[in-house]
């Protein structure tokens, strides 16, 4: 089932935050091979349609059976941090330009997991207790937040375009003069330079190249007419 697969995303561990991630990934119609350990597990799984990999995670031949040359990046949430550590370490030695996110659980284990190469580290607890304080200091942000899902089926959406995705005469200038809310509807609040430099709200007079990443939002409708305008 993993063979001709292209492009796609390792999930190490099907546990409450790999199960996250499954399902955020699958509605955005991403490609998942999760990689699990608990047989029993996997066989319901697989019952549920999804691709799973009956392994350890740790071991460099699971990682490969996963299909790790051909895929886009790797998701590891294993709940021990040494564990998580080395599969970084070993999915870093084999693919140089992976896109690798882990888990963390303890706050020392965040710039090991960087240095052996996970480009993003999330600590779950952490990131849920910052929520909780939000929804008291600051609850209207919150909720217009939590009501802007990325590229999800809800009514606002959050996308990101990269301006070599766009065809040849929407590849202008400025901002102004590709003019993407008259043509689409979307509104561009952000994008991203080849430096990292991110702009919020960027004027109409800003200079564009094929190497700028935009931020665009817009309503679910106007987001998949957006994808098939691209």
């Amino acid at each position: 089932i993993m063979n001709g697969l292209q492009g796609h995303v390792i999930v190490c561990g099907y546990g409450r935050i790999g199960e996250k991630a499954v399902a955020e990934l699958s509605d955005h119609a991403h490609e998942v091979v999760i990689i699990e350990s608990d047989l029993e597990l996997v066989k319901t799984l697989r019952k549920k349609g999804l691709r799973v990999l009956a392994g350890d995670a740790t071991q460099d031949e699971s990682l490969i059976d996963a299909g790790l040359k051909r895929a886009k990046s790797l998701i590891t949430t294993l709940p021990d941090d040494a564990q998580n550590l080395y599969v970084v370490l070993a999915a870093r030695e084999k693919r140089s330009d992976l896109l690798i996110i882990s888990r963390a659980s303890q706050p020392n284990a965040v710039s090991k997991l960087r240095v052996a190469g996970a480009q993003n580290v999330i600590m779950p607890d952490q990131v849920g207790g910052a929520h909780m304080a939000s929804l008291v200091a600051i609850p209207d942000v919150v909720e217009f937040m939590d009501h802007i899902r990325i590229q999800g089926a809800d009514s606002v959406n959050l996308e990101e375009i990269s301006m070599g995705q766009l065809p040849k005469n929407l590849r202008l200038h400025t901002l102004g003069e590709m003019n993407a809310r008259n043509r689409i509807g979307v509104n561009v609040i952000g994008l991203k330079r080849a430096s990292g430099d991110l702009v919020i709200n960027p004027p109409s007079d800003t200079v564009l190249d094929e190497s700028v990443k935009l931020f665009v939002l817009g309503t679910a409708d106007q987001i998949r007419r957006l994808n098939e305008f691209l």
